[in-house]
């Protein structure tokens, strides 16, 4: 057993490479590598990483444009954003510096992503209520790409 990390970073790879066309795939091609993966494993690691399917292939949201993964927030609002934390299948929670909550959730909501609900942000955190999981691991990559790193917490 090789963990969580190595097995998505794995994952990643395997679908930069061969943009599989379903979860059973995935797993296969992971326990090939010497990974221990069942389908809802590899379910989970697919919403966190933001994987889409896109004509019937898996590829990251951030290479497939989706909603304009590299551009979500303006250059100010990097720095601005701390963690971003998937919470059950609906919900995304935003820390971000002191006082800068408000702003952040206001350029969300200007956007008007299909993946949101609606924003609600406070001093420095942000909830975002999104219509499914799979829009969940969308704004999660959305918010990932635009901030340039890696800031999702498991």
């Amino acid at each position: 057993m090789k963990g969580k990390a190595p097995r998505q970073a794995a994952l990643l790879r395997v679908v930069e490479r061969r943009s599989p066309s379903s979860q059973e795939e995935m797993v296969q091609l992971l326990r090939e590598r010497g990974f221990c993966a069942t389908q809802s494993s590899v379910s989970r690691d697919v919403r966190e990483l933001g994987l889409v399917r896109i004509k019937g292939r898996y590829v990251p949201a951030a290479r497939a444009g989706v909603a304009g993964a590299a551009s979500l927030l303006p250059e100010r609002d990097n720095e601005l954003i701390n963690t971003v934390e998937p919470v059950g299948a609906n919900l995304v929670v935003v820390k971000t510096s002191p006082g800068s909550a408000n702003a952040v959730g206001v350029d969300l909501d200007r956007r008007a992503l299909p993946e949101i609900a609606g924003t609600v942000a406070g001093d420095d955190t942000i909830f975002i209520a999104v219509r499914s999981r799979a829009a969940q691991g969308r704004v999660l990559a959305m918010l990932r790409v635009s901030a340039g790193g890696e800031l999702v917490r498991h």
